[in-house]
């Protein structure tokens, strides 16, 4: 009767979960106190119920008895299999009372309901955070320990979580699932395609209340803050320098340990970072992504590719055609710092030609700025 009217009255006064049935309860509490008194043969791991042991003596056995009859997908226990046809049916029967957000299970829904009561049940003993679910305390307290125990087979390189470990195979793969519809830019995560878009929208959503300056996600507006700050907080522990960014920081230790961990498949030669690696595939592929408007002729790199634009600086008679040269991607010091080159004439009379630094040059004892 319990199961339709909803009552629980069996409440656990740790983390304030309820139960219908006392055997459930009195289960539950021996994850508080740390009592496993089920433990498997094979693994020697303990559990708090012999139901929780069936499960993982079927993962030693290989045994899977539950087939979904859609899909003819397998599992080891009858509840997995309750949950997953619920994919194909579309239903879900628990549903948040507040917002309603509907689950496929009653987890979910508990996990759920802790982001409007503000509840985080599990607290990192180191440094105090705390957290709606066990498995975010978990991958949190890998920080502490130091423990990585998702490694790549192809650089050893190993990760707090198996997520990250699955985004960085495919730099070794080459692997960018995430194409942009608009440009066909591919992208290795779903996060970096969402803000590479906002590039053809326009949008910038997160403006800095210092300057005003919009950018296009939060992880590029929490780094421009640090530069009104000074905030540096990622610092080498073998030479002192700090940095704005753990990306920057990572580059910069490779420094120190002479790690060159990207290799190409086809040749051996080893690279860092990544970008660079990327970079050299192309000799082996044979891509020129870069291509001349003028002549139509192709490149492997931008910096092959002398982009011009010309302009014209009127001084009296005098007409200055400025090429500036690209030879990188600009920066926003870039227009005082790099070195032209200008073709200038006089009454339609070509003279020659002149180099300028720093948007200035001379010609006949006059200096000209480039404007």
């Amino acid at each position: 009767m319990r199961t339709h009217s909803g009552e629980r009255p069996y409440e656990c006064k740790e983390c304030r979960n309820t139960y219908v049935y006392d055997s459930h309860f009195i289960q539950h509490r021996r994850i508080h106190i740390g009592e496993r008194s089920y433990e498997c043969k094979e693994c020697v791991k303990a559990f708090i119920s012999s139901t929780a042991l069936t499960a993982p003596m079927r993962v030693h056995s290989g045994e899977r008895t539950y087939e979904c009859k859609e899909c003819g997908k397998a599992f080891s226990q009858q509840s997995s299999l309750r949950t997953h046809r619920r994919i194909h049916s579309g239903e879900r029967p628990y549903e948040c009372k507040e917002c309603g957000k509907a689950f496929t299970q009653q987890s979910n829904l508990r996990t759920h309901r802790r982001i409007h009561s503000g509840e985080r049940p599990y607290e990192c003993k180191e440094c105090g955070n705390a957290f709606r679910q066990l498995s975010h305390l978990t991958r949190h307290t890998r920080i502490h320990s130091g423990e990585r125990p998702f490694e790549c087979k192809d650089c050893g390189k190993s990760f707090h979580r198996l997520s990250h470990l699955i985004t960085h195979r495919r730099i070794h793969s080459g692997e960018r699932p995430y194409e942009c519809k608009e440009c066909g830019k591919a992208f290795l995560r779903a996060s970096h395609l969402t803000t590479h878009r906002r590039i053809h929208s326009g949008e910038r959503p997160y403006k800095c209340k210092e300057c005003g300056k919009a950018l296009m996600s939060s992880t590029a507006l929490t780094e421009h803050t640090r530069i009104h700050s000074g905030e540096r907080p990622y610092e080498c522990k073998e030479c002192g320098k700090a940095f704005r960014q753990t990306s920057t920081l990572r580059k910069h230790r490779r420094i120190h340990s002479g790690d060159k961990s990207y290799e190409c498949k086809e040749c051996g030669k080893a690279f860092l970072p990544s970008s660079n690696l990327r970079k050299h595939r192309r000799i082996h592929s044979g891509e020129r992504p870069y291509e001349c408007k003028e002549c139509g002729k192709a490149f492997i790199l931008p910096t092959h590719l002398t982009t011009i634009e010309e302009s014209t600086v009127e001084r009296g008679s005098v007409n200055f055609y400025v090429l500036q040269r690209l030879r990188r991607k600009p920066r926003s010091n870039d227009l005082n710092n790099m070195i032209y080159t200008v073709q200038y004439s006089t009454h339609g009379k070509f003279n020659g030609t002149v180099k300028a630094e720093k948007r200035k040059f001379v010609i006949n004892g006059k200096s000209i700025s480039i404007v």
